[in-house]
């Protein structure tokens, strides 16, 4: 009995011994599971951001590169338009010098026939000379002989001058001819390359897809970014066309000025009094500088050379951090020529603008917000929208780029982008 007892009392010790010892080392376990399974996702996670971060290099390397191909597809274009309007313009010219030339047939006709008879001489001067009356009627016919000779040259020298236009025009619509067939050669092979980069970018992101790596991106394409430059050339023409207008009506209104202070001058002779013109508004912000910062926080990435990390070895423009939302205004009064989202700029502006008789452009790239649209004009200063994270961004910025002319892209050098802070 006692023996039993025994057995019983130290089973129960061991059972209740037992429990805890095998509780606090399952807990143990689960924590060390835990936290290797922590290490392993945390592993994972880095090595996906790698190969989303490499994928992301090489879809922006592509994409620079179609950027540059359509930039320079778009400025083919432009050159066999240009070779167009001269052709249709020497068509034209060659049109109206037949028919002057024509013109001119008929009234040399019955000349030259005169010049043909008489052996090249216009005048018959045995005629002149010995069938004057007197003296005076001899001086009056050779006068008017001369005064004949002198237009029939008049009339020689121009018909041979229409001639001559006629063929160097002939001849300079044969040479443009021939120049708009090569440059429609070259276009083919640009095309036929752009379509060929397109099919390689479509290629990987099919591959990124069946990877099943989740990564976004848009580029514009070759007609979204042909508007983007019509567009820019109206507002380029436009911008002149009011600048002229402005300037005329500045000197206008100068010598209406100098006018009546001539005129008061004269009214109070004698007097100190005088008329002051007024003075025209300027086209640019008073002080040194043309163009202000477009947002107010620090510089997060300079403008120069580059590592090709993110797809180009060249950054075109200046960063400027600070937080989503914060304000972005126009550098300098302007057109705006594309407001819209999608490509390496997210959410950007384009804005034209004609400053002292040059033009400039500025980019505004990864916006939250736009706030303007195409074709509207903006004052200095005026907000275009807010700051983002938007596109191929690594962290809320604007991306800013000023380009002496019309808007040029290049991954491996500024193009015609120049330092923003040098003119800010």
């Amino acid at each position: 009995m006692l023996k039993k007892l025994f057995s019983t009392v130290l089973l129960g010790t061991l059972l209740l011994t037992n429990t805890p010892i095998t509780q606090a080392a399952t807990i143990k376990e689960k924590k060390a599971d835990n936290a290797a399974e922590q290490r392993k996702l945390e592993k994972s996670i880095k090595k996906q951001e790698s190969k989303i971060s490499k994928e992301q290099r090489q879809i922006n390397a592509i994409d620079a590169a179609i950027n540059e191909n359509i930039f320079r597809v778009s400025e083919k274009n432009k050159q066999i338009r240009q070779l167009n309007e001269r052709i249709e313009e020497l068509e034209a010219d060659i049109i109206h010098y037949e028919e002057m030339l024509k013109r001119q047939e008929e009234l040399l006709g019955d000349r030259l026939r005169v010049l043909q008879e008489n052996d090249g001489n216009s005048i018959k001067w045995e005629e002149v000379i010995f069938g004057s009356k007197d003296l005076g009627d001899l001086f009056s016919r050779v006068m008017a002989g001369k005064k004949i000779a002198e237009q029939d040259d008049k009339m020689i020298s121009a018909y041979l001058e229409t001639q001559k236009k006629l063929a160097d025009a002939k001849a300079t619509l044969v040479d443009k001819k021939e120049e708009r067939v090569k440059e429609k050669e070259a276009l083919l092979v640009q095309k036929k390359e752009l379509k060929q980069q397109m099919k390689a970018r479509s290629a990987t992101l099919k591959k990124l897809r069946q990877g099943k790596t989740k990564f976004m991106t848009k580029l514009l394409n070759a007609k979204e970014l042909q508007a983007t430059l019509e567009a820019q050339e109206r507002a380029i023409a436009a911008a002149k066309a009011a600048a002229k207008a402005a300037a005329e009506k500045a000197a206008a209104e100068k010598a209406a000025a100098e006018k009546a202070a001539k005129a008061a001058e004269k009214n109070n002779a004698g007097t100190s009094k005088k008329v002051v013109s007024a003075t025209p508004v300027a086209s640019v912000p008073s002080g040194s500088a043309q163009f202000v910062r477009p947002a107010s926080g620090s510089v997060s990435q300079g403008f120069g050379p580059a590592s090709g990390a993110n797809g180009y070895t060249f950054h075109n423009g200046v960063d400027f951090r600070g937080p989503v939302g914060s304000s972005i205004v126009a550098a300098a009064s302007g057109t705006v020529i594309t407001a819209g989202s999608g490509g390496p700029y997210g959410n950007h502006v384009m804005i034209s603008h004609f400053l002292n008789g040059k033009v400039y452009t500025t980019v505004y790239a990864h916006m939250n917000s736009l706030s303007v649209h195409a074709g509207q004009t903006v004052s200095q200063g005026q907000q275009i929208g807010t700051l983002g994270n938007t596109g191929n961004s690594t962290g809320a910025h604007l991306h800013f780029e000023l380009h002496i002319g019309g808007y040029q892209y290049s991954a491996t050098g500024p193009a015609n982008t120049v330092n923003p802070l040098a003119y800010l």
